[in-house]
Parts: structure tokens; sequence; C-alpha cells
């Protein structure tokens, strides 16, 4: 390369702007809403909340519950389970994982959520957009040699093969995604789902993944995404707030990326400002009302996508997406 051409080689990079970050999506509705829930016989607290969709910790500090927690078959419990539904896609599953929790898209219409364990902090769940790729009832689990490997090193029995059956950690559903190694599972141990404690796999209530897989065929679109904050303009024209912990670890400015994102949207003078920090500090994932009263909002900038293409799988660590 010659001098003139290095010379205008470094003068196009540095005057042509870089591309601005995307800070995600506005979505655009809110579901859900305070409920009663009369406990049932031997349920506790973890799997009722799990069941609903929230953390135990919220529904015990809402309830006034001291521990250590026992609930009693007829108690009836107040539950707020008001969220953001995100719409990433209008077919297929929309996995959250600084939320635990699955949606279920068929045909442009929002079906339910689930709730769910996911990778550790070690082990993390990989983002991206898959697939489906295989579905088996009552599945043999055959244990990934990293596995093995983790089991060796701490001097457990290294196992290669579980039959189906209650030691079975898959459950009765395995549903096999086209990221590498990562499954929608049930598991034997439903007290696991609402925590980030696999290695990479993703479990489901054994009565929830019940209902689930049926309703799932191959090639079915699924997007993983890690969103620990969500925003969201109602057709109302009011404006909600939710807040998750950041479970991987980012980093993330919680306050700076809310005004982002509310900057990017033209929103950053609709929302009450003093109501936000209060909800990002307690990361409770209940989706609140931060609208600062005054007339009709329209939205700008960028629309919520709707992407069902796929991508590669990413590498390990997570990224907001």
């Amino acid at each position: 390369m010659t001098r003139m051409a290095w010379l205008m080689s470094l003068i196009l990079l540095v005057s042509v702007p870089a591309a601005a970050t995307p800070q995600g999506p506005l979505y655009r509705r809110v579901d859900g809403g305070e409920e009663e829930v009369t406990v049932a016989k031997r349920q506790t607290l973890g799997l009722l909340a799990a069941a609903k969709g929230v953390k135990w910790t919220v529904v015990a500090r809402q309830n006034g519950l001291k521990k250590p927690y026992k609930l009693k078959e007829g108690m009836v419990l107040k539950v707020n389970t008001t969220h953001i539904i995100p719409e990433e896609l209008d077919n297929g599953l929309v996995i959250n994982l600084p939320e635990l929790m699955l949606y279920h898209f068929r045909d442009g219409a929002y079906q339910r959520r689930y709730s769910l364990a996911v990778g550790k902090p070690s082990w993390p769940t990989p983002t991206g957009t898959f697939k489906i790729s295989e579905k088996r009832k009552n599945p043999t689990w055959n244990v990934p040699p990293s596995i093995q490997e983790e089991m060796e090193e701490q001097g457990l029995e290294v196992i290669e093969k579980v039959a189906p059956g209650p030691r079975n950690p898959l459950g009765k559903f395995w549903m096999g995604t086209t990221a590498a190694g990562v499954g929608i599972h049930a598991t034997n141990r439903p007290w696991s789902v609402g925590y980030y404690v696999s290695h990479g796999c993703i479990r489901m209530l054994p009565a929830e993944i019940a209902e689930l897989f049926p309703q799932i065929e191959l090639g079915t679109p699924v997007k993983i995404i890690y969103r620990p904050i969500k925003l969201a303009l109602t057709p109302q024209g009011r404006i909600y707030l939710e807040a998750h912990p950041d479970i991987y670890r980012q980093k993330l400015d919680a306050l700076e990326y809310a005004r982002e994102l509310a900057e990017e949207y033209g929103l950053q003078h609709r929302i009450d400002w003093d109501k936000v920090p209060a909800i990002l500090k307690a990361r409770e994932g209940i989706a609140q009302d931060v609208t600062n009263d005054g007339p009709a909002i329209t939205p700008a900038g960028r629309e919520a996508p709707r992407e069902v293409g796929l991508f590669p799988l990413q590498p390990p660590k997570a990224k907001l997406e």
C-alpha cells in the first residue's frame, strides 16, 4: 500500500462515526397483576412462587412471612405477577436468562410463561437464536465428558449414562436445541427451578414441561436473551420498568442503561425518575408503572425486533441481547 493510500484509509477510519450500539427493544405488553393464591397440600413457598413465575423472597416479603417460611394448606397469599412480555419472536420460545423465564408464542399469539432453572455463572447458558432439534420422552441421560470430568474432580463416582427413572436429572421430557449440549428438560429436582444452578441446560417444573412438550414441534425457534432490565410502553401510554438480577455479572450500570434505553425511544421526559432507583436496586422482577402523568405518548426509535433466523452459537459468556 502506498503512503497516500494509507493516509486516505486513515482519514476514512477517523471520519466515519461508529454505529450506535442498540440498547434493546421497547416492549408493548404488560401482563399479570395482583392475585390471591390458596396454598395447596404440602406446597412449599419455593414451588408456589415458581409456579407463579415470581421470586419466593418477594412473596415472603409481601405477605410478612418469617423463617422457616412454612406454609399451611388453605393459607391465602397475595402474589404480584405483573411482568413485561419480551416479544422477540412471533412464533417460538423466548427465554430471558436473568428473569429465569420462558415465554411461549404460537402463530403470533402469546400463550403463557414458564419458570426455569438456567446455567450457573461458571457454566452459563448461551444466548442466541436456535431451534428445537429433537424431542424425547423418558430420555436416557448420556453424561457429557465435561460433567464427567467435574465428577472426577469432585471425587464423585463418574457416571457415563443414566437410564430413565426417578434418578434421571432430565426427568420425563427432553427438548434438545441447536445450541451445542443445551436442552430444555424436566427435572427430578423441582426445587432448583427459580435458580441459576445447571450446567447450561434449561430446567422446567415437571408438570409445566408436560403441558408445553406436546405443543412444540421440531424446528420451533428458540431465542435466548439476556435482559436484566425491560422497558415497555403500553397501548394506553403507560411506561413500565422491570428489573432482575445481573446473574452473569455483566457489570451493567442499571440506571445508565435505563436512561439510555428511555432516550433511545424518546421517553426520557415521560418517566418519573424518582421511582426508578428503588426498582433497579430491589430487582424483584415485578413490572412497575413509572409514567410521569401527562399527554399520551407516541414511541420513538426502533421497533421491537421480530427475528427468527439462526445465528452462530455464541461463546460461553452471555451478552446483553
